[in-house]
């Protein structure tokens, strides 16, 4: 069974964003370990390079992979609204 590779090429922009976004430190945990991810991502790092620099899951750094090539930036960062949350 073949997996499908998500590669994350991110702009200049995105880039700098993200960099800005981790610095700030202003968000969740959750939100710069994304960031983290993806930028390690963009500078070709494999999923498992990335599950051992920020000591996440391997779904996750698949997860947030998937979020960004399919949606976008925002989508990879954020969360999908929760069933039966107000």
């Amino acid at each position: 069974m073949s997996r499908k590779i998500y590669i994350v090429d991110l702009t200049e922009q995105e880039r700098v964003y993200l960099l800005k976004l981790i610095k700030s430190g202003k968000n969740s945990a959750r939100k710069l370990n994304r960031a983290r991810i993806l930028l390690l991502a963009d500078e070709g790092k494999t999923d498992p390079e990335i599950v051992d620099a920020l000591h996440t899951g391997s779904a996750t750094v698949q997860r947030i992979r998937k979020r960004f090539v399919e949606g976008n930036l925002e989508r990879a960062l954020n969360e999908d609204p929760r069933p039966g949350g107000n």
